[in-house]
C-alpha cells in the first residue's frame, strides 16, 4: 500500500482512524481516475465523430472530383473527335 509500512497502533480507535483515512484516500483516487476516464471517453467519441465527418467529406469530395474528371475527359475526347481532321 503505497510502499509504506502499517504503523503500530496504541488503540483500536487509532487503528480505525488510520484505516478510515486510508480508505477515503483510495476512494478519492478512484473517483478522480473514473472522472478522467469518462472525460477521455467523451473526448474520444467527439474526435471519432469529427474524423468520421471529415472522412465522409473527403470521400464525397474525392468522388465528386472523380466524376468531374471522367466527365471532363469524356468531353475532351468528344471534342477531339468532333474537331479532328
Amino acid at each position: 500500500m503505497d510502499g509504506e509500512d502499517i504503523p503500530d497502533f496504541s488503540s483500536l480507535k487509532e487503528e480505525t482512524a488510520y484505516w478510515k483515512e486510508l480508505s477515503l484516500k483510495y476512494k478519492q483516487s478512484f473517483q478522480e481516475a473514473r472522472d478522467e476516464l469518462v472525460e477521455f471517453q467523451e473526448g474520444s467519441r467527439e474526435l471519432e465523430a469529427e474524423l468520421e465527418a471529415q472522412l465522409v467529406q473527403a470521400a464525397c469530395s474525392g468522388g465528386c472530383w472523380a466524376r468531374s474528371g471522367s466527365r471532363t475527359l469524356r468531353d475532351i475526347n468528344t471534342g477531339y473527335f468532333l474537331f479532328s481532321p
